[in-house]
């Protein structure tokens, strides 16, 4: 899946949270897909290598390839909340692993993030 940053100029802050790091205009390919039950939604995007990869609000995007990629699987939280990507990202404690240098959880990340970059998001 690919997305183009549409900017962020006018969205409230929370909407924006994260956003500087990225180019208006810009495509990107999505890592991945949080979308909460009762709030918004957003599209992990790695916007510098070596760095967790933030989750950014939907809404300052626009979908420019709509294809998932064959490596996301879907989850729902206890909480009505829903996951799309790489299966390896969605087991317990795996985020927490990455951000704590976790060498097997950045070997997967790597791995995961190679592929899906490579095939533009598919």
């Amino acid at each position: 899946m690919k997305v183009r940053f549409v900017g962020a100029e006018g969205a409230d802050r929370s909407i924006r949270q994260g956003s500087h790091v990225l180019r208006p205009g810009r495509e990107y390919v999505v890592l991945g897909v949080e979308c909460q039950a009762d709030g918004p939604n957003y599209f992990r995007i790695e916007s510098r290598p070596d760095e967790l990869p933030p989750l950014l609000d939907s809404r300052l995007f626009e979908v420019v390839d709509a294809q998932i990629s064959t490596l996301w699987t879907v989850r729902i939280g206890w909480d009505g909340s829903v996951s799309m990507e790489p299966d390896e990202w969605q087991g317990e404690g795996f985020w927490e692993d990455f951000t704590n240098h976790d060498s097997r959880a950045i070997e997967i990340y790597e791995r995961c993030r190679d592929h899906l970059l490579a095939s533009g998001g598919k």
